[in-house]
């Protein structure tokens, strides 16, 4: 009994705990993750209106179906395909120009997998004369990019786009993820500005540096005084030595020494003549004491 009462309380814990999630683009951001708590986009209209007709935002990587096995547009009908014909992402689906826009500002791509799987990638982008204000139909897409089993890097599959080259302004990317190692197909709308070919790539072209001016004719050369160039002295040829004046330079090093040599000579003298004055001095002395003796 105790057995059986404990099954069932765990069986409804889980069932309260909600699913874990797949995945679904970040970079660019799609709808349902921009409409997640704590993304810019959330407090947007679309995503308020979505949060209140039963958008689930805290699964914004889980919108998927079973058993779809390529047969998309069988399964997805015209103006449901941002929310894969499910019923509570039907918020998605709603046609609007206020939708959260990511300006395109390079051609990678980042696919958050909250839980990696196989399977293969498929990327589409509306046609020319898209309107974000219409339901999103099938005939509105164009695939531009399938890629198979890529790597996960960082808990992310990173892909490098290259768009169809007639398209700027609001666009939609509309990516399927096919699984191979589970029964599932994920869907996802991203909106996007697409740039002018080029605008934000190619910086401003550089400005060219006047020309330089032509040398002067030996005619044009003025009479009076010029300045001349010292060229420079190859090892053959002696270089002039400076003349420094006496008044701003120091003394040389033979001055130096010539003038150490006579204070030296003069210092010597000085003592020698105080030996001699010292002798006389006492030499008198000695004869003054024998005479008075």
């Amino acid at each position: 009994m105790f057995r059986l009462v404990g099954v069932l309380t765990l069986l409804m814990v889980l069932s309260a705990v909600p699913a874990h999630a797949h995945g679904a683009p970040t970079d660019p951001a799609s709808r349902a993750y921009l409409c997640s708590p704590g993304q810019p986009g959330a407090s947007s209209p679309p995503c308020r209106a979505a949060v209140a007709a039963g958008l689930p935002s805290t699964e914004w990587d889980n919108i998927r179906l079973p058993g779809v096995a390529g047969r998309d547009a069988a399964r997805v009908p015209d103006g449901e395909l941002c929310s894969a014909g499910l019923a509570r992402y039907a918020g998605l689906d709603a046609p609007s120009a206020q939708w959260p826009v990511t300006r395109l500002k390079s051609t990678a791509f980042t696919y958050r997998a909250t839980i990696p799987h196989q399977g293969s990638f498929r990327f589409y982008v509306t046609r020319e004369g898209y309107s974000p204000a219409a339901p999103l139909r099938w005939a509105d897409l164009e695939q531009f990019l399938t890629v198979t089993s890529p790597p996960l890097v960082n808990g992310s599959y990173a892909f490098t786009v290259r768009l169809p080259e007639n398209r700027t302004g609001r666009h939609l990317i509309y990516t399927i993820w096919q699984n191979t190692d589970t029964p599932d197909t994920y869907y996802s709308c991203t909106d996007v500005e697409v740039p002018a070919r080029g605008a934000a790539a190619n910086p401003p072209a550089p400005v060219a540096a006047p020309p330089a001016p032509a040398p002067a004719s030996p005619s044009a050369v003025p009479s009076g005084p010029t300045s001349r160039s010292v060229p420079a002295s190859g090892p053959g040829t002696p270089r002039p030595v400076p003349v420094a004046s006496s008044a701003d330079q120091p003394p040389s090093g033979a001055t130096r020494f010539g003038m150490a040599a006579v204070v030296a000579a003069l210092g010597g003298l000085a003592v020698l003549g105080g030996f001699v004055l010292g002798g006389f001095v006492l030499g008198g002395l000695v004869l003054r004491r024998r005479r008075i003796l």
